[in-house]
């Protein structure tokens, strides 16, 4: 079953955020929050608290749940409205100031992960390079 996790109208840009999310996608909950934890940005805080009311409401939701089998299914951030502010500026201009905000949406998952795809390795058998013609 799947468990949804949304803050909205949040107080970072979005491209700060985007930039911690593929630590994230994929990963189980509790690898996840380790994982912000080492992390001196100031958008882990708010995907840890994320992560962790996504696992509040999972167990709410189903009584009989464990944290540990929960993961990371998806994870984005979305544009939200911008507030708008105005700064003087010289000659009696004034210069836009654009406060960002924006919505971070978590999906937890507690169905069975999908395993990683793995590389093929190149077989013995590769082409060789033609030779050069002598002149």
């Amino acid at each position: 079953m799947d468990y949804k996790v949304k803050v909205r109208y949040l107080r970072i840009g979005r491209r700060k955020v985007a930039r911690l999310l593929p630590f994230v996608k994929g990963e189980y909950v509790n690898h996840a929050i380790s994982n912000l934890a080492t992390m001196p940005q100031m958008s882990s805080v708010v995907l840890r608290k994320a992560i962790k009311s996504g696992i509040a409401n999972a167990i709410f939701q189903s009584r009989n749940i464990n944290p540990d089998t929960l993961w990371v299914k998806t994870a984005y951030v979305d544009k939200a409205p911008t507030l708008k502010r105005i700064r003087a500026a010289s000659r009696g201009s004034a210069d836009p100031i654009l406060k960002r905000l924006s919505h971070i949406t978590i999906i937890l998952s507690d169905d069975k992960k999908p395993e990683k795809k793995k590389l093929k390795a190149k077989s013995a058998k590769t082409e060789e390079a033609p030779k050069a013609a002598e002149v």
